[in-house]
């Protein structure tokens, strides 16, 4: 039997990325940057990260997550951008997580929408 479906898998976002290993994540970020210095202002941004899911993944998915987003905040720092992010984690599908980084109003627009 597969679980419903999370309230977040249709969240609306600017773009989905899937990290399937640590090597992905340095794309990710540089994508993530460079969108946050455009849609930050227009308060915009939203981007799902779909990390791996799994028996045997959860560790290798929480070092992923963390790094990803160790690595954004330090790039948007690096270029003095000021993080002004909601980060919402859940079940994705059966073989994904899902981590959410929103502006807090593109967050509160969808809920809003949603009642």
């Amino acid at each position: 039997m597969e679980p419903s479906k999370s309230f977040y898998a249709d969240f609306p976002v600017l773009e989905t990325i899937e990290i399937k290993e640590s090597s992905d994540i340095p794309e990710a970020i540089k994508k993530m940057v460079q969108s946050y210095a455009v849609k930050n202002e227009a308060l915009e941004f939203s981007y799902r990260l779909l990390l791996p899911r799994g028996e045997e993944l959860t560790t290798q998915s929480k070092r992923i997550g963390m790094t990803a987003r160790a690595g954004f905040l330090s790039s948007l720092r690096t270029k003095k951008l000021k993080p002004n992010l909601r980060e919402i984690r859940y079940v994705h599908d059966m073989d994904h997580y899902g981590w959410l980084l929103v502006d807090p109003t593109v967050y509160d627009r969808f809920c809003a929408a949603k009642r």
